[in-house]
């Protein structure tokens, strides 16, 4: 008759030698107080705005299309262009207000989803859900338990 399935299991246990125990717990550590922090985005000028003299040749051309009735008079070859803003002696345009305007209009939108991403940077570690889990039932920011 059949006797398979007998014998012994095996368990191997790796320990983390003690020169690089401390270390990593520190390293741990730092990235729990870190992923704590909001996502910081740029905020200074992302592309040049035209010079005045740029802006001068653009409408020049344009006045020169209308004397010979190839554009509209009145057209204005800089219109549509955003405000740019001077930041540091450098003139441009930032794409950081319409960031934040859209974030703005995310959260009126759905502030349910936004005050749990809200929640994701307040909140303790040790008080974090994951599910109906607690970061402490998954392990998280309790780095004692470390071989």
């Amino acid at each position: 008759m059949g006797g398979g399935g007998k014998g012994g299991g095996q368990t191997q246990q790796t320990e983390i030698p003690d020169w690089l125990r401390d270390p990593t717990i520190r390293n741990l550590e730092r990235a729990e107080t870190v992923q704590q922090m909001e996502y910081m985005p740029y905020t200074g000028i992302d592309v040049a705005a035209q010079s005045p003299m740029q802006q001068l040749a653009n409408q020049q051309a344009v006045s020169a299309a209308q004397a010979f009735g190839m554009a509209p008079m009145g057209f204005d070859a800089n219109a549509g262009m955003p405000t740019a803003v001077t930041q540091g002696g450098v003139t441009g345009y930032a794409s950081s207000p319409m960031f934040e305007a859209a974030k703005l209009a995310a959260e009126a939108a759905d502030p349910r989803s936004a005050e749990i991403r809200r929640a994701i940077y307040t909140a303790p570690v040790s008080t974090r859900k994951y599910g109906n889990l607690t970061a402490a039932d998954v392990g998280g920011a309790d780095y004692s338990k470390i071989i």
